[in-house]
This record gives C-alpha cells, sequence and structure tokens, in this order.
C-alpha cells in the first residue's frame, strides 16, 4: 500500500509540473481554476505523503480524512468556478459544507508543514470575524456570520484565492521547478564550489565563502533556514577548520543566509508576489532591492574581514581550493540567472521569463555529460519542485484567510486609524512601530506569509502618511526576512547553532550584529528613495560609494577595529554615527561622514596605532 501511494505522489507530482508548464505556454486558466487546481494538487500530495509518514492507525485515518476533504472541496469549487460570477453572494448548504472542509484542510496542512504560528495567527483573525461584536473600543464590528465568511473566503477572490494564490499558482512556481532543478543537477553546488574558488584564500576565507554562496543559493531558495541548512553543512565546518569560533560561524551562515531573500534576481519567491501586490513589473522590484542587498553583504564581508584582521586568520591555502581555471570552463551555468535578468530588463512577463529560463538551464544541464540527469533525477525535479511549492501554496492560501477578514471586517481601516493616531504625524514613529510588528509577526513564520499579512494590515497606513508605496512595501519586506536571525526567536541562526555545535543565544545575537545594516538600511530608503534606483543615474552612482564607505565605518565601529587599528572606546560611536551620515544620500550628511573617516584615517596614520602581532595589510582583504 505504501508504495502505491509513493508511486502516486510521484505521478501526481509531475502532473503538477506539466499543469504550470502548460499554463504558462498556453496561458492561465481563467477564474479561480488555475489556483484551485494548484493549491488542490499541492494539498492532496502533501497529505499523500503525511499518511505514508503516519505512524498510528488514528493518524493516519485523520490524515486521509484531510486528504478526502482537500479533494472534494477543490473539485466542487473547481466545478461551480464558472457559475460564481452569477451568485451575487447567495451562499448555498452545498457551499457551506466544502467551504469549510477546504479551510480546515489549510489549517492542517499549515499545521503540519509550518508549524504553529502562524496557524496561531490566522486563527486570532478569524475568531474577530465572528466574535467582533463583543471586542469594545476602536476594533468593534459587527460580526460576520458563517454565510458571509465562507462566501469571502471560499468563493471569491478575496480569501482563498486573492492575489497571492494567483501568483504563487501562475508563475512563483515556475521559479521553484527553477531551484529545483538547479539543486538536483549541482548548478546550485557549482555557486559554492565557485565561491571556494574566488574568495577561499583571503583572510577568514571560508566565512566569506559563505556570506557569497549563501547570498547567491539563497536568493533561489528564498527560505533562510532551508538555506542554512544547505550550505552550512560546508562552510560551517570549513569555518571552524579555519579557526573561526562556532557560534560566529553559525552567525555568519545565518545571516548571510537570511540576505539571500534580498538578493536579486530571484529574491526567493516573495518578489513575485510583491510585484502582483503593488501592480508593478517584476524588474521594477528587482532594481528597488538592488543597492540595498549589495549593501547588505558588502557590510557582513567587510564584518567578517576586520573580524579576521583582529585575530590574524589566513585564508585556506590555493592549492586545496577548486582550480579557478577548470571552473571558469563551466562559466555557462551562470548564464541561467544571467538570461533572467536580461529577460526582466527587455520587458518579458514573468511568466515567460521563467518559462524561457526553466528551458535554458535543462539545455545546459543535458548538454553537460557531468550534470545530465539520470531517469531517478528528472523525477526528483517534480518531487522536489512539489515538497517547496507547498510551503508556499499554504502560505498563500493562509494569508488570504487573513486578508479576507481584514477586508470584510474593515479592520484594516481601524488598524491604519490607530497606527495614524498613535504615530500622529510622525513617520519615524510609524516606522519604528511597523518595524516591531514586521519583527514580531516575523518570528517562527515563513517570509511570505509575514509579507503579505503586513502588506495588508501596516502597509495602508504607511502610503497614507505619504511614504511610497514600493519602499513601504520593501522596508516590511526587509524586516519579515531578517525576523529570522533576531532574538530571542532568530530560527535562521538556531539551525546554524545546530550545525555548528554551539549555544544557539550567542549565535542569534551575533548574527543580528552582523545584519546590523539591514536593520538601518529600511529607515534610510525610506526616507530617500534614490537607495531605490529612484533617482538620475549620478544621484544613484554617488550614493552607491558613499554607501559602501559607510557599510565598511558600520562594520569597524561595531567591531572596534578600523583598517589596521584598534578603535578606542569613544571612537566606535563616531563611527557609527558617521557611516549612517554615508548611508543616508544627500550632499551634507556625506560631507559630514567623509570628513570623521578622513580625521580617523589620519589619527591612526598619525599616532601609528596598529596592534603588535596583527598585520592587516600582508593578508588581502
Amino acid at each position: 500500500m505504501t508504495n502505491v501511494m509513493k508511486k502516486t505522489m510521484t505521478v501526481l507530482s509531475v502532473v503538477f509540473v506539466a499543469f504550470h508548464l502548460y499554463t504558462a505556454i498556453f496561458g492561465t486558466m481563467p477564474g479561480i481554476a488555475q489556483k484551485s487546481i494548484h493549491l488542490g494538487l499541492l494539498l492532496v500530495i502533501f497529505f499523500l505523503g503525511a499518511m505514508i509518514d503516519s505512524k498510528k492507525t488514528w493518524e493516519k485515518a485523520f490524515t486521509g480524512l484531510m486528504l478526502l476533504f482537500s479533494a472534494s472541496s477543490i473539485i466542487y469549487i473547481t466545478v461551480l468556478d464558472e457559475s460564481l460570477q452569477a451568485r451575487a453572494g447567495i451562499v448555498y448548504p452545498a457551499d457551506l459544507m466544502f467551504g469549510i472542509l477546504l479551510i480546515v484542510a489549510v489549517f492542517e496542512a499549515c499545521r503540519r508543514k509550518m508549524g504553529n504560528p502562524l496557524v496561531i495567527i490566522t486563527l486570532v483573525f478569524v475568531a474577530y470575524a465572528f466574535l467582533g461584536q463583543y471586542i469594545p473600543g476602536f476594533l468593534n464590528h459587527p460580526g460576520m456570520p458563517l454565510k458571509k465568511f465562507v462566501n469571502l473566503i471560499y468563493l471569491t477572490t478575496s480569501g482563498i484565492w486573492g492575489s497571492p494564490l494567483y501568483a504563487s499558482a501562475s508563475y512563483v512556481v515556475l521559479f521553484v521547478l527553477l531551484g529545483a532543478i538547479m539543486s538536483v543537477s549541482g548548478i546550485g553546488d557549482y555557486f559554492t564550489t565557485l565561491a571556494t574558488s574566488a574568495f577561499g584564500s583571503f583572510r577568514g576565507g571560508p566565512a566569506k565563502v559563505a556570506v557569497v554562496a549563501s547570498g547567491l543559493f539563497g536568493s533561489i531558495s528564498g527560505s533562510p533556514t532551508a538555506n542554512v541548512v544547505g550550505t552550512g553543512t560546508f562552510t560551517i565546518p570549513l569555518m571552524k577548520k579555519n579557526g573561526i569560533e562556532p557560534e560566529y560561524a553559525a552567525a555568519v551562515e545565518a545571516t548571510a543566509s537570511t540576505g539571500g531573500a534580498i538578493m536579486p534576481p530571484i529574491m526567493g519567491s516573495t518578489a513575485f508576489i510583491m510585484a502582483e501586490m503593488l501592480g508593478k513589473s517584476y524588474s521594477n522590484i528587482a532594481a528597488a532591492a538592488l543597492i540595498p542587498a549589495i549593501l547588505y553583504f558588502v557590510s557582513v564581508l567587510f564584518a567578517v574581514d576586520i573580524y579576521s584582521a583582529k585575530r590574524g586568520l589566513k585564508g585556506v591555502p590555493r592549492d586545496q581550493l577548486p582550480k579557478m581555471r577548470d571552473l571558469l570552463k563551466q562559466i555557462y551555468m551562470l548564464s541561467p540567472l544571467i538570461f533572467l535578468v536580461f529577460a526582466m530588463c527587455i520587458g518579458l512577463t514573468v511568466v515567460r521569463a521563467g518559462l524561457y529560463t526553466v528551458i535554458i538551464t535543462l539545455i545546459l544541464v543535458e548538454a553537460n555529460p557531468k550534470t545530465r540527469l539520470t531517469k531517478e533525477q528528472w523525477l526528483q525535479i517534480p518531487v522536489q519542485t512539489v515538497k517547496s511549492a507547498i510551503s508556499v501554496g499554504v502560505a498563500c492560501a493562509m494569508a488570504g484567510i487573513i486578508s479576507g477578514v481584514i477586508m470584510g471586517s474593515g479592520l484594516g481601516f481601524r488598524i491604519s486609524s490607530i497606527l495614524v493616531t498613535v504615530a500622529g504625524h510622525s513617520m519615524l514613529l510609524l516606522l519604528v512601530l511597523t518595524m516591531v510588528v514586521s519583527l514580531i509577526m516575523g518570528m517562527g513564520v515563513p517570509t511570505t506569509a509575514a509579507y503579505l499579512v503586513l502588506a495588508a494590515l501596516v502597509a495602508p497606513t504607511m502610503t497614507k502618511l505619504g511614504i511610497p508605496d514600493l519602499a513601504a512595501h520593501m522596508f516590511i519586506f526587509y524586516f519579515g526576512c531578517i525576523s529570522s536571525i533576531t532574538p530571542p526567536v532568530a530560527m535562521a541562526a538556531y539551525a546554524g547553532a545546530g550545525l555548528a555545535e554551539c549555544d544557539p543565544n550567542k549565535a542569534g545575537y551575533k548574527a543580528f550584529r552582523l545584519a546590523i545594516c539591514a536593520f538601518i538600511m529600511p529607515y534610510m530608503f525610506v526616507y530617500n528613495p534614490v537607495l531605490l534606483m529612484q533617482g538620475s543615474v549620478p544621484e544613484i552612482a554617488l550614493c552607491m560609494v558613499t554607501s559602501l564607505m559607510g557599510a565598511y565605518m558600520l562594520a569597524s565601529g561595531f567591531e572596534g577595529y578600523f583598517f589596521k587599528w584598534k578603535l578606542k572606546l569613544a571612537e566606535r560611536p563616531l563611527l557609527i554615527a558617521a557611516a549612517l551620515m554615508l548611508i543616508f544620500p544627500g550632499w551634507l550628511t556625506d560631507v559630514m561622514g567623509l570628513a570623521v573617516l578622513a580625521a580617523e584615517f589620519l589619527s591612526g596614520k598619525v599616532f601609528n596605532r596598529a596592534e603588535e602581532g596583527v598585520s592587516a595589510t600582508s593578508e588581502r582583504a
């Protein structure tokens, strides 16, 4: 029986991939059919796998019931699709039954796949929908009858079948497929090997390899914790062997893996959903994310370099590293990502760009005997695609439930009113409140789900106070991402600590300090959108140069080490303040920051404060 179920899962996974490739070529299905078939296949495959893993009879029976709930409710709504427009809010008993069955199945899939946090958050919103009349104060609303709730969540595009699930069903899945192809074929490993060869011989080389490799791989995977496990298995032992303390090694890997979700061109899956939410092209989103992402990773590289200089750490001997000459012969493996960027720039739709990138990647894989796929690997691709797509699809469905409650109850308007009242006309106070909410919401919740909830709940308030919509969405996106390395619930750092066999709390706090630039950057681009590529070419170029200087000074201030000199206690806050001035675009702040930089450099030269036994210039940075 188990073998039959496994084969059924594999067949359905192939059907899932084939369905999305077909609709990518010939056009998505109208109405909610594209979304319902997408979610239905994911839920059925997921519960089939859960039945296989179930050990107890009652658990297997319960999982089978969830599978039945999923399949029946999806078939019902798909068949009903064409007549929904004529319903005008009428809800029949069968609608009510199948709607409840699907909502229960989505909750159970979320609980099993992503744990309790998102389930609890969504349940709070559902309870609010039904019990709003009993809540005093500004949150009070008349309450939703069951029929209205099911109609909103199950029968309209304001609930489960909203724009988040549409993005997942139409084009996010293509990039999940691309990531699976790269992972199974070994192209993903090529990124790590290339980073190892390029950066391994520098001082603290293994840590720099972790930063670059995790950034490249994380852009595709989009999951900080999964990225830590994927690349950290290789990089963390290498860092420890190089003399880097375990907590710092775990922190470096966690910080870099978290940054992958904000690194173009793919940025996990959230960027595509953001483009859908904002009604902007994906190329606009990727371009806006570029400078902040570069500054994020450069600041981490600077911090790692300064850490290594302070401790006199050396790189891996060149003869122990992969040969760059051999790797350059396979440089064509980067062509899928290069093509993707090019396709976006010339105006191809996200679906077409994703489809063509998948095709090009498969051609490259099959052209090289070393990466050519076996029959087993061909079957692994759809299985792995579904495994990754389940998290995104279920998160989007849960976010749709929350979004439906927010719209149906008027909660969005009420939250906007209270935030505006509390913040007054202070944009800074509103940003601080939004940051706190985003960090709390993101703790233990997947980045996509955290962003979707915040986009519906908080972003409208930010735009009401005059913050550009792109900057507002980027702000909550950033803090939703870096919640993975924000204590006390720093999930990515905990995963790294498990691999490094060290104290997870210490790893979390070190990761927080390494990523300090990411906590500052969102404020900067809200106040001056030049950092989001919103300006003239000279303005953007100058902003980039001064921000890189600021990133170095920021790392120096926190590490207490500048160029090759140990900083005095009083100098560190001064250097951090100057760094913020350089990162914030504007000629006055740039001049002030450069003045401090020059003064600090001359002070070090004149007083020759280089530490004995450490020659930072003898090693390559």
